[in-house]
C-alpha cells in the first residue's frame, strides 16, 4: 500500500536546517555519507539536500511490484519519468499535472534502514 515516505528540499545548510526540525519538532536527525540529512518525525521524514540535488519533491513508498506497475502506467499515459538508484533504494521521478516533482521509492530491504 503506497504511503508518504519523505518530503525533500534543497538548502544551503542541510545540517542547520535539520537541526531546526530537531530543536522545534523533536525530529530524529540522521546523517549518512552520500545521502541527504534526514529529519524523521515518526515514520515520515524530511530529506535536506544541498543545492544541486534532486530538487524539491514528495516521495511515496511503493513495493517493487507497485513501482513496476506505476512505470507501466506512466508510459501508457505518455508521462516522462526517470529512475535513479540511491544505493539503499530506487526511485522513479516524475511530475504531476501541475509540475510538482514526485518520487516513487522502493527500499531494497523493504524499509529505509536509516529510519528510527
Amino acid at each position: 500500500m503506497p504511503r508518504i515516505d519523505h518530503a525533500a528540499f534543497e538548502t544551503p545548510d542541510p545540517d542547520a536546517t535539520a537541526g531546526f526540525y530537531e530543536q522545534f519538532l523533536g525530529a530524529r536527525v540522521v546523517k549518512v555519507e552520500g545521502h541527504p540529512v534526514m529529519a524523521y518525525l515518526g515514520n515520515t521524514g524530511f530529506a535536506f539536500h544541498e543545492a544541486g540535488g534532486p530538487g524539491a519533491h514528495v516521495a511515496v513508498r511503493l513495493s517493487e511490484g507497485e513501482r513496476a506497475e506505476l512505470k507501466r502506467r506512466l508510459d501508457e499515459a505518455g508521462i516522462d519519468w526517470e529512475e535513479r538508484d540511491h544505493g539503499i533504494a530506487k526511485g522513479v521521478f516524475f511530475r504531476d499535472p501541475d509540475g510538482r516533482q514526485l518520487e516513487a521509492i522502493t527500499y531494497g530491504s523493504g524499509d529505509d534502514p536509516r529510519r528510527p
